[in-house]
């Protein structure tokens, strides 16, 4: 009932004057897109439950799309342009059936949710209005205006239209705060019902309900025979349609987004998965066979597939016996459905009108946020003051500049760390640690987050420009800019970073970039960012071995005297503060080697029973990973220890420690360190101490380091 009720309220919508002569035509193409979209979609729906019908979100684009076609062929013969409304109509369902099935195919669904939220709002707020407004015209005839309004209230003739928008007032408060699933059936019937028995109490019969236009009326040329298919639409006027390119525009969109809205509401209605490249899919099929067939756009209907819930059927025979009936009233002629009240039609248009209105300027003001809201409204403003098609393309440019001047305010940095308490994973001396914790603070460093465009790289620039600037810090001699997390750099980025280069070259400060992207690289290869000289990007691997660079240049410039000088072990232990016995003894309980690059001194997943003093040389920890690659973790220098933890706890080795170059280190074992217990406890208890101081000092550098990374 409601699926025939609903096709003719938009055959009164789009054939008004002068299409009065096509309303035969376009209630055959109402149920016949009706019967396709029924039975096609009751078989190829991931939803058994699927109701399929002509829609309202696109039937009043349909209209407008009807009214240009007629103000383009001011004095063309009413058949010419009816015939090529049909066509237009056709054209657009082949349009929209193509587009769709293109979508389900190659699984694009996805990429029509970046749609802006508030401009999906505004236009189906602006749908509300145009429907709104269209049953103001199924009544009168006239489009709907501030003009029109006053001369229908001076006429007297708002009194018609009066009953369409009571009807559909109560029909939305009805199913609004009703909860039972045949609210709307029954009002449509009742208003049926007590239309025809005012009519014979008022002395009326159906003869002047014809002539005041209280009802449709008797409609010629309805039926399966009467079908126009889209061959027979050829003598249209194709550059009238043409012409009608964004109008096209708007009901593909329109159409898509549509079907992405009602999927995903069905999905929560329904507590179900759909698929929803299949339910495109599944569309387009229909849409194609409905074009050819000469019928309109249609697809997934959520409130009426909604319905059959309420009654706790999930069936494909539901859909299917919707289409059956529509199929047996153009089988045996729609004489009947001329004897609805007009104002039963409008009273529909209206009813779905303010429930988008509704939706979207009531409701929505308690769940969006004000700027979306705003949004929304303003759309709707444009739609009912410029017309649909200037509402939207606003609404996408207000959106994509709002979404840019909100992205912009992004901070790209997600944190600035100092070299004073963020250290690289490389085990200094005593003495290096001490000399980088003062003079760390030279070093800037920035993990950058997101896609860098103009308002947020200027940012970036200004931000280490104040750095530079600040007369309260160290002197900036390194700033490393970690590109782990970001996406992408447009060419706005770019410059910024140039001008950051030429900053570096004038104040005399490195810049080292981390964790590059290939793409990145290329744009800053092709700025001239690469180059040899002052102030240009040097690209190393990551965040960890850009500081250890710096720190390494820090160390380099500072310790000129100490660099080409060799301890002991002996002196590298003194220099340590806790130690306070003769470190000779020691020497005496540990086994001195010397070992060339590449040497595992410890192998991931042996037991553990020693450690070892590096006395001059470097290694490194590496992890073993599951797909065979080892990753680093930590580089050890003179005057470090490592293997410590396994050989206090006695678990299994949970990584490699491998010389990067030739090394001489002393190793010392479980055993060893049990006599050295015995036999000299004083020697031992310091040792301890020792193990303690050099743990806490790691765990505190740690702690600063997590500490600097949260802040």
């Amino acid at each position: 009932m409601m699926t025939v009720v609903l096709s003719i309220s938009f055959v009164a919508l789009i054939f008004v004057d002068p299409l009065g002569d096509f309303v035969g035509n376009g209630t055959n193409l109402m149920l016949l897109t009706a019967v396709i979209m029924g039975v096609f979609m009751t078989i190829f729906s991931s939803y058994a439950g699927t109701i399929a019908i002509p829609q309202d979100r696109v039937a009043p684009i349909v209209a407008l799309m009807a009214t240009l076609i007629i103000h383009q062929m001011p004095g063309a013969d009413p058949d010419k342009i009816g015939l090529t409304v049909l066509a237009a109509i056709a054209s657009s369902t082949l349009l929209v059936g193509l587009s769709l099935f293109f979508l389900g195919t190659y699984k694009l669904g996805n990429i029509v949710r970046f749609t802006p939220y508030p401009v999906i709002g505004g236009f189906l707020a602006g749908s509300g209005w145009l429907l709104v407004t269209g049953s103001f015209r199924v009544i009168t005839g006239e489009p709907f205006s501030i003009h029109s309004l006053e001369n229908m209230i001076s006429s007297g003739q708002i009194m018609d239209w009066l009953p369409c928008a009571v009807f559909g007032t109560i029909a939305y408060l009805a199913v609004r705060f009703s909860r039972l699933f045949f609210t709307l059936p029954a009002l449509v019937f009742s208003a049926i019902v007590i239309f025809y028995v005012w009519l014979n109490f008022d002395h009326h019969n159906l003869s002047d309900a014809r002539q005041h236009g209280w009802i449709l009326g008797v409609q010629p040329d309805t039926g399966l025979k009467h079908i126009q298919t889209f061959p027979s639409l050829l003598g249209a006027d194709w550059s009238v349609i043409v012409n009608q390119y964004s109008t096209l525009i708007a009901l593909l969109l329109t159409s898509i987004v549509s079907i992405l809205l009602n999927t995903s509401a069905l999905e929560l209605a329904a507590d179900e998965e759909i698929d929803l490249n299949k339910e495109l899919r599944a569309a387009g099929l229909a849409n194609l066979l409905g074009g050819f067939s000469g019928g309109m756009i249609g697809f997934q209907s959520l409130s009426l597939s909604a319905l059959p819930l309420g009654m706790g059927v999930r069936s494909r025979l539901v859909g299917l016996f919707s289409a059956l009936v529509c199929l047996f009233l153009l089988w045996f002629g729609t004489g009947l459905l001329g004897y609805i009240p007009k104002f039963i039609l409008g009273g529909i248009l209206f009813y779905n009108g303010i429930s988008f209105l509704a939706e979207w300027i009531i409701d929505a003001y308690f769940r969006m946020i004000r700027e979306d809201y705003f949004l929304v409204v303003l759309i709707l403003a444009i739609v009912a003051v410029f017309g649909y098609l200037q509402g939207i393309g606003a609404g996408i440019i207000i959106a994509t500049v709002l979404f840019v001047l909100k992205y912009s305010s992004v901070n790209v940095i997600s944190s600035i760390l100092s070299g004073d308490n963020h250290h690289s994973t490389v085990d200094r001396s005593p003495l290096e640690a001490r000399l980088l914790d003062k003079e760390g603070g030279q070093i800037h460093i920035l993990r950058l987050k997101g896609f860098i465009f103009f308002g947020s790289a200027n940012n970036l620039f200004y931000t280490i420009r104040d750095r530079q600037a600040d007369p309260n810090l160290p002197r900036l001699a390194y700033v490393i800019l970690d590109f782990q997390q970001v996406s992408g750099l447009d060419t706005s980025g770019i410059v910024s970073i140039s001008k950051l280069s030429r900053l570096a070259k004038k104040t005399d400060f490195i810049i080292l970039a981390a964790s590059v992207p290939v793409d990145i690289q290329n744009s800053f290869r092709s700025a001239g960012l690469l180059k040899e000289g002052s102030g240009q990007v040097r690209i190393l691997r990551d965040r960890d071995y850009s500081i250890e660079w710096c720190e390494n240049d820090i160390l380099k410039r500072e310790l000129v005297d100490e660099r080409n000088e060799v301890k002991s072990l002996s002196q590298i232990l003194a220099e340590f503060h806790p130690w306070r016995v003769d470190t000779g003894g020691l020497l005496d309980y540990m086994e001195r080697l010397e070992v060339d690059k590449n040497y595992y001194l410890i192998l991931q997943g042996d037991p553990s029973h020693e450690l070892f003093f590096i006395e001059s040389g470097k290694v490194k920890v590496t992890v073993e990973l599951d797909n065979g690659r080892a990753m680093r973790i930590r580089t050890m220098g003179a005057g470090t220890v490592v293997g410590e933890i396994g050989l206090y706890l006695n678990q299994q080795r949970l990584a490699s420690v491998v010389t990067e170059e030739p090394c001489t280190i002393y190793r010392l074992n479980a055993e060893t360190l049990q006599r050295m217990e015995q036999e000299n406890p004083a020697l031992a208890s310091a040792f301890h101490e020792f193990m303690v101081c050099v743990l806490a000092e790691r765990v505190t550098q740690q702690n600063r380091t997590l500490r600097a990374l949260v802040e």
